[in-house]
């Protein structure tokens, strides 16, 4: 089942992907997070909206925690000159919900800014609430799985040893279409793939993970609460903008796709933000 946040017009909704259509689900399940803690079947009458109608809104809760993961494939590990060899945990790091737009709507790279770098990402979205998650029970707690372009500003991730400033910038990354819930996509290795203009920039499979998707369920559930809608992206492979020779960033005209195997892919366009109104107002 693929399950999609959207908008149409003026309204926002959610439901079920079916082909070239969304059967919609918000008139009879109170909330997107319900759907994601109890997925429902369609029914014959609920209404269908043709795809090409709708705009993708990222498949997250409302307020959600996004929670990334650093240094998590040791290709990139090892192309990355700040990551520890042989990590005893996660490198975690959080983002705000509003710095990821949906897919099919352009980035923004920030005014003055040219170091936007990519990272294609197969990103969890939690679906059952919990605390101290054993690894065990880690894969009941997940929704589904989806595609996060959780781009980077290289400069300003570089300002510190926190990655905090340069994987904030509002609308600089993108998530989605929707989530494929977790007994469609099984339990077999998934294959990231990251295209800009068609040609592979990364490509990698979540066996290689240093830490799996259960060992981060369970690590991050220890020092906070998850909840349905929560986000946790499992790193990106090898193969960044930033470790190019030259050095490649994204840049207005670009079209990045990030294809996570059975899951689906996610794309997008880039575009310069709008030069601010300076002084407008006072």
């Amino acid at each position: 089942m693929r399950i999609a946040r959207f908008r149409t017009g003026s309204s926002a909704g959610f439901g079920v992907v079916l082909g070239d259509e969304v059967a919609r689900l918000d008139h009879r399940v109170p909330s997107f997070e319900a759907l994601l803690a109890d997925p429902v079947t369609p029914r014959a009458d609920d209404p269908r909206l043709p795809v090409a109608d709708l705009a993708w809104a990222p498949p997250l809760g409302d307020h959600p925690k996004v929670i990334c993961v650093g240094f998590n494939y040791a290709a990139h590990a090892a192309e990355s000159t700040r990551a520890p060899d042989e990590p005893a945990r996660p490198t975690l790091f959080a983002r705000f919900g509003d710095s990821f737009v949906g897919a099919g709507t352009p980035v923004v790279r920030p005014a003055g800014e040219d170091s936007l770098d990519w990272e294609g990402e197969a990103a969890l979205v939690i679906g059952r609430p919990g605390r101290r998650i054993p690894v065990a029970d880690a894969w009941s707690h997940v929704a589904g799985v989806t595609c996060v372009a959780e781009n980077s500003v290289r400069d300003w991730q570089l300002h510190s040893t926190q990655a905090t400033a340069g994987k904030n910038w509002h609308r600089s990354g993108a998530a989605g279409p929707w989530l494929t819930t977790t007994d469609e996509v099984g339990a077999d290795p998934l294959r990231v793939t990251t295209r800009l203009n068609g040609a592979v920039v990364q490509d990698d499979t979540t066996d290689r993970l240093t830490f799996s998707f259960a060992e981060l369920v369970a690590y991050v559930s220890t020092f906070t609460p998850l909840r349905p809608g929560d986000l946790i992206a499992t790193g990106t492979p090898q193969g960044i903008g930033l470790r190019q020779e030259p050095p490649r960033f994204l840049r207005p005209g670009d079209e990045l796709e990030v294809e996570v195997s059975g899951v689906g892919v996610l794309r997008h366009g880039v575009v310069d933000e709008a030069p601010a109104l300076v002084g407008v107002g006072a």
